[in-house]
């Protein structure tokens, strides 16, 4: 018995040798690359680190004009009973930038249209901010859904996850709305749902009409914005190593 337990500890032992072997064979070509680089090759890595941080704060610029741009178009439609602009731009951004950009934009389209609003700041600021978050979230799922050169493809692929997503965001939104007033007045949820049926309708019918356009913004957006231009970026980052701070600015971006 003393035997076995010897070989398996034995075994043990092997199988932990081979991988330090693989790991640090791993890190010793990782060192061997980033001293084959020549001083022409470290310039050009450099301007690309510092081409995708420009890229990152572009989007940020981007996210910021989405914002301003929602809450701007929110104040004339009101004409309008629950039209709204800032659910398409807050699932563009996420379907541009990834959920976290896609929450801020529509967060933030909802604080700053209120100041423009008729009904202006209340209780109500706080679920509208929530809301209009999550459809950035949500239009951040489909962030790998990407433009191709045949448009008529690429839009089919693609309007059905949108308008799937439209839905849900629109649905969620006037649920949420409709129980909180319910804390705020005399009627009943089920009161304030029926009540609300034909908002609902206009809701939901122009934001899935918006939808039909957020492949082409998205496209358009993306190419002049030369967003294309980051995963070039990241795949020679990625080649020939990169420094910590732009794999933590990577991660940030997911």
């Amino acid at each position: 018995m003393s035997e076995l337990f010897l070989s398996i500890r034995l075994m043990k032992q092997k199988t932990v040798l081979k991988k330090k072997k693989k790991s640090e064979s791993k890190t010793s070509q990782k060192s061997e690359s980033k001293q084959k680089l020549s001083s022409k090759q470290k310039v050009a890595l450099h301007a690309v680190q510092k081409q995708m941080q420009l890229l990152k704060l572009k989007q940020w610029l981007v996210v910021i004009g989405f914002a301003f741009g929602g809450a701007a178009l929110r104040g004339p439609m009101q004409a309008v009973p629950s039209a709204e602009p800032i659910t398409f731009f807050a699932i563009l951004s996420g379907w541009l930038f990834g959920k976290k950009k896609g929450f801020v934009t529509g967060a933030a389209a909802g604080y700053i249209s209120n100041f423009i609003m008729f009904g202006g700041h209340g209780p109500w600021t706080i679920p509208q901010m929530l809301v209009w978050g999550l459809a950035g979230f949500l239009g951040g799922f489909i962030k790998n859904i990407k433009p191709t050169k045949n448009y008529f493809v690429y839009w089919l692929r693609s309007i059905i996850p949108v308008v799937g997503i439209v839905f849900v965001s629109t649905l969620l939104f006037d649920i949420v709305m409709n129980v909180s007033w319910a804390f705020f007045s005399p009627f009943s949820i089920i009161g304030l749902m029926l009540s609300g049926l034909p908002f609902l309708l206009i809701h939901l019918t122009s934001n899935i009409g918006f939808s039909l356009l957020l492949p082409f913004a998205r496209k358009v957006v993306h190419e002049k914005g030369k967003f294309n231009e980051m995963e070039i970026c990241k795949s020679i980052v990625n080649k020939f190593g990169g420094s910590a701070k732009l794999n933590w600015m990577s991660k940030r971006d997911r």
